[in-house]
């Protein structure tokens, strides 16, 4: 049987932002991009399957002519730190070759998955202009080389759930992002 959300909401050991807060900087961020794209159709491919809810309200609040793309990607394999090793589970099956292209994510941790993926439709795909947004950055050395042109957030260096973010598959469905309770983890 599932857990009622303000069950899931005991679980976390404190709520890092709420559901207002990420709202209107998910607004803001939007209007941004949409000033930057203003008149141009926009090509989104997201990075599933974190950044779904981030994706899903940026697009519902953008006045512009958006394709929208999915990539399934994981490098945390289930566990709270990146394994080093970026799993894509499909190539490029959509033609992104001289088009504006936006890459979003969910969160900037180690830079691998963005910077990978970044690289491989730059290389594979050439598009006019490829720029990427991610609604967190951690505040942490990369192991990759790049940095998101559009941030909704900057966290410190913790493991993170909620608004699409998980543990273990579990508290995506969070309206806020939060901070687990050690106890929650193992």
């Amino acid at each position: 049987m599932s857990q009622p959300i303000s069950g899931v909401l005991s679980s976390l050991e404190r709520v890092l932002l709420d559901a207002s807060t990420i709202q209107t900087r998910v607004a803001d961020l939007a209007a941004e991009i949409e000033r930057d794209y203003a008149g141009q159709e926009l090509c989104v491919v997201t990075l599933m399957d974190g950044a779904l809810f981030f994706v899903a309200d940026l697009l519902r609040s953008m006045d512009l002519p958006i394709r929208l793309f999915t990539l399934t990607v994981s490098s945390y394999h289930g566990d709270t730190t990146s394994s080093g090793r970026v799993q894509m589970a499909q190539t490029f099956p959509f033609d992104l070759k001289a088009r504006h292209v936006l890459l979003i994510d969910d969160i900037l941790d180690t830079g691998l998955t963005l910077a990978t993926v970044h690289e491989r439709i730059r290389e594979q795909c050439h598009p006019e202009t490829l720029k990427t947004a991610v609604l967190l950055r951690k505040e942490r050395p990369r192991v990759s080389e790049i940095n998101a042109d559009y941030v909704g957030f900057d966290i410190a260096d913790e493991f993170v759930v909620g608004y699409g973010m998980d543990y273990k598959g579990h508290y995506r469905n969070l309206p806020c992002i939060g901070i687990l309770d050690p106890t929650t983890l193992g």
